[in-house]
């Protein structure tokens, strides 16, 4: 919940404000206003008069300068006389619009006030839509500035963060451009308080040098400007938190920082203040586990200042008194905390909320935290006392709460980013429940809430795509929901480039445009593009019976992503289903960043290959323990990586610390984002006609370098198949996008590249290609293979996954896709192109022709040229089967051959003869 002081001035700021831009009033109004012995209901029986008279003697002027005003006296009057006050702006709008009122002034402050009204009314959705309208002005004044920096207190009230973050970050860039410091001050602490609460690595670094930026500014500045102490308080207090909050946790400066506002506070003797630094510093020393924290916790509380700050302080008591083992109180201060934000009978420490209540509360990330601290105590508990039911009915009882409102919340948004956001909330739960499965040794009902945190988002996305392309939705629709989507994709290239205000306005603009003309269509079509349920994951016997055979191995991995927390694994087999726990997971991490650095190039000396065997093989034992590891032999494996996981082959890992004994020298492996996508994507029907289509560029018209042998990719292909090779400028994005539908095989020569700061994309002749642009894509291709460097990388994102090129490619309708997870070597990329391309001519599956490819490369080569970094890169991500190709030979060609040899007989025959 944002600062409630900031909230209050900024009631108080743009009432004042409201009353200084207020133009000529008549005469009448003023008399009327001021007269002190009419009621408020004589009054506006007068005003209403007034206003009659006006419009009857066509005194617009007066009728639309006295209709603003006279909402502002409604509004003081009292909640009673809100919708009085709402009704008459929107008259008063509507008027102005009929009559082409040409002063654009008037017309943003009437928005203006219509969207506050609303908006302090709590009609948000009324109020979104109002404050929205100040941003079509191209002239950005004080009202629009208001308007966007509501627009995101309205989104960080809904809980909706990166939608409250952009908001707030346009809203500083419009005050910077007029020197506003107190919206300046203001956007900076919404920014930084709603990059806390997305809580990723990334955004708390930017909540970080937002505010040390603003807090310099404002310091060199306050001997000019009088910038009110609270703001400084503020500042000083929300920055500690994000110290608090850091991977890289600081507690020198949190203390710092949260002292200087304790001491703020104190001076101004101002009780939400102090509530609200007690509580923080609290968490400092909770997170130092010092009993301390127990003294500003109960500090805290004696300034509480409404039921969701309470809520929040009860709710660190809690998690205080569990890290002591006090239970009995862990558990009071927990119901308690649940009380305070929905209805939750606490005599009883089993008692839960209802799913209505929680569906119908306005803090539901606060809930699913509580819930989830709750879940914890009971897991205390199991740990105590493992073979106790009650213990074990009601954590999964709490988590499955937990599960059911994340999942409920993240279906209600339709940002992106919200998604990921609530995805990356859920796999707490999940994380937790897997936990609990543990101690029950209760290996089927972990695959459950493990499959629960693997690319959900994909495969609710590929499901509503199947949907849309099996129904019969008119042309129109599906053409102008494709312009608006492309409209959104092109400005937030342009956003990449620019932090002009205006392209911001627009790209927000556009994203509601979308959000607008989906809720405008027929309940028959409008389900269509937008999920309505949670997608199912597969269930485990299903699984088995689909998919499990004498010779395979599915193992999943769910990893937390901090510091202390364990991991945990599961291996299925035809024969035995094993949970395993993974110890030490910061070691692991640690360990995955180094290994990743090794296999970047190649070895150089005996001295590299030892650092690398001793590395690959401590994570290879810490994924492949000794209990799981007699389950390995034989199997083909397919494997669910999570988190870091996903940016490493699994291939190269050393099953021996004594040799560079491979574990693709054992096993064959193969990878997927989940088993239930796994298995909805199965059930696509693929009939492409064509065999393959293959792109290179080759030279390329920007500043990226050639790449020669791309081109002997492709006439390779070329030779052994049908196949629709295009090169240099005939490798273009418009051409990808029109032939590239209806090929089994799509193969990408080119360069591409992943960052988490921009969208990955792949090049073509003439452009590059992001992953917005690839989602739009129509393909049903059996294979696509992305020969360039990083294909397989990108942001990742706990819970659902990498936002990868190859995920993209899946999203758009592929059943498998072949990447690479560095920059690949272009010889070696050649070698292992022909061969991966020979085994499927063969009949070899896609899975064992890649396997077959790296094991010729690594027997062809010696010393570093047999290194990891040159055939690791590539791995297979989807479906396994073999592919059905022609080759370049039609029939054409056996009939000429068979006519030769025929020919040749009759000659030496006749020969003979003579």
């Amino acid at each position: 919940m944002k600062d409630l002081f900031i909230r209050l001035l900024f009631a108080l700021f743009v009432l004042c404000c409201l009353n200084c831009f207020s133009q000529n009033t008549s005469p009448e109004f003023n008399q009327i206003s001021k007269d002190s012995v009419l009621t408020a209901n004589e009054k506006d029986i007068e005003f209403q008069k007034l206003l009659k008279k006006h419009k009857r003697e066509n005194q617009l002027d007066f009728l639309i300068e006295d209709s603003f005003e006279i909402t502002r006296w409604q509004w003081q009057q009292g909640w009673d006389w809100a919708n009085k006050a709402i009704e008459l702006c929107k008259k008063n709008l509507a008027l102005m619009d009929s009559i082409n009122y040409d002063n654009k002034s008037l017309f943003k402050r009437n928005i203006y006030g219509l969207g506050y009204y609303q908006f302090s009314n709590n009609n948000l959705n009324d109020a979104l839509a109002t404050f929205k309208k100040l941003l079509t002005y191209k002239k950005q004044d004080l009202y629009v500035l208001r308007g966007a920096y509501d627009i995101a207190e309205i989104y960080f009230i809904t809980d909706q963060y990166h939608l409250s973050k952009d908001y707030y970050m346009l809203s500083q860039t419009i005050a910077e451009d007029q020197d506003d410091y107190d919206y300046i001050i203001k956007s900076a602490l919404g920014i930084a308080q709603a990059c806390k609460l997305i809580n990723s690595p990334k955004s708390l670094r930017e909540g970080v040098n937002t505010l040390i930026k603003v807090i310099t500014k404002a310091d060199s500045i306050k001997s000019n400007i009088t910038i009110d102490n609270r703001y400084f308080h503020s500042l000083y207090n929300q920055l500690g938190n994000l110290y608090i909050d850091r991977l890289d946790y600081d507690f020198k400066n949190g203390k710092q920082n949260l002292e200087k506002a304790l001491k703020i506070a104190l001076e101004l003797k101002d009780s939400e203040l102090l509530n609200r630094t007690y509580n923080d510093l609290g968490v400092l020393y909770r997170k130092e586990e010092k009993m301390e924290a127990q003294f500003y916790f109960e500090k805290a509380l004696a300034y509480v200042s409404n039921p969701f700050v309470e809520s929040q302080v009860h709710r660190n008591l809690s998690k205080h008194h569990i890290h002591f083992g006090n239970y009995t109180k862990s558990f009071f201060h927990i119901q308690k905390s649940i009380s305070l934000l929905v209805n939750l009978d606490t005599t009883d420490v089993k008692n839960l909320p209802s799913k209505l209540d929680l569906s119908n509360s306005d803090t539901k990330f606060q809930l699913i935290s509580a819930l989830v601290d709750k879940a914890n105590i009971w897991i205390k508990l199991i740990e105590e006392n493992p073979n106790k039911e009650e213990y074990q009915i009601n954590v999964f009882n709490t988590l499955e709460l937990a599960d059911f409102l994340a999942d409920e919340t993240r279906i209600e948004n339709t940002d992106k980013r919200s998604k990921l956001f609530w995805r990356k909330t859920a796999s707490g739960i999940y994380l937790k429940a897997t936990e609990v499965c543990y101690l029950l040794n209760d290996a089927e009902k972990a695959f459950y809430f493990i499959e629960k945190n693997k690319a959900l988002l994909l495969l609710e996305d590929v499901t509503l795509k199947i949907t849309k392309n099996n129904s019969n939705i008119p042309k129109t629709i599906l053409e102008r929901e494709q312009e608006l989507k492309n409209n959104i994709n092109d400005l937030e290239k342009r956003s990449i480039d620019t932090s002009a205000n205006t392209t911001q306005s627009q790209l927000l603009l556009a994203k509601d445009d979308y959000k607008l003309y989906i809720n405008s269509l027929d309940a028959d079509y409008k389900f269509y593009f937008k999920t309505l349920q949670p997608a199912e994951v597969i269930n485990f016997d299903t699984f088995k019976n689909e998919f499990l055979k004498d010779n395979n191995a599915y193992i999943e991995y769910i990893i937390h992503q901090d510091k202390d927390e364990e991991g945990y694994g599961l291996i299925i087999t035809s024969s035995n289903t094993t949970l395993f726990e993974i110890k030490d997971t910061e070691e692991l991490k640690n360990l995955v960043i180094e290994y990743r650095n090794l296999i970047d190039s190649p070895f150089n000396d005996k001295a590299s290959i030892e650092h690398f065997k001793g590395v690959s093989y401590k994570i290879y034992k810490s994924l492949f323990p000794d209990q799981i590891e007699p389950l390995l032999k034989d199997k083909i494996l397919t494997i669910v990586p999570d988190y870091y996981l996903q940016n490493i082959p699994f291939e190269s890992l050393t099953t021996s610390n004594k040799n560079l004994n491979y574990l693709i020298y054992s096993n064959q492996i193969n990878y997927s984002y989940s088993l239930s996508f796994l298995s909805e994507n199965k059930k696509v029907i693929r009939k492409n006609t064509n065999n393959i289509i293959a792109f290179a560029p080759i030279k390329f018209p920007s500043k990226l370098t050639s790449l020669p042998h791309t081109k002997d990719e492709l006439e390779f292909i070329n030779s052994n198949f049908k196949a629709k090779t295009l090169l240099n400028e005939y490798a273009t994005e418009d051409i990808f996008f029109k032939e590239s539908n209806n090929h089994k095989i799509i193969h990408i020569a080119s360069h591409a590249n992943a960052n988490d700061s921009i969208s990955p994309w792949i090049s073509f002749y003439d452009k590059k290609v992001n992953l917005e642009d690839i989602y739009s894509l129509k393909n049903s291709a059996e294979l696509v293979v992305l020969s360039a460097c990083n294909t397989s990388l990108g942001e990742l994102h706990h819970g659902e996954g990498v936002m990868s090129l190859s995920r993209s490619f899946f999203n758009s309708g592929s059943h498998s896709v072949m990447p690479t997870l560095w920059e690949v070597n272009d010889k070696a990329t050649l070698d292992i192109v022909k061969s991966f391309y020979t085994n499927l001519k063969q009949g070899q599956n896609k899975s064992l022709a890649l396997h077959n490819a790296k094991l010729s490369y690594i027997e062809a080569n010696s010393l570093s040229q047999s290194s990891p970094y040159y055939w690791a890169s590539f791995v297979l991500i989807g479906d396994t089967r073999a592919l059905k190709l022609e080759s370049n030979f039609s029939i054409y060609y056996y009939y000429f051959i068979f006519g030769f040899i025929v020919l040749v007989v009759v000659i030496l025959f006749l020969r003979r003869k003579k």
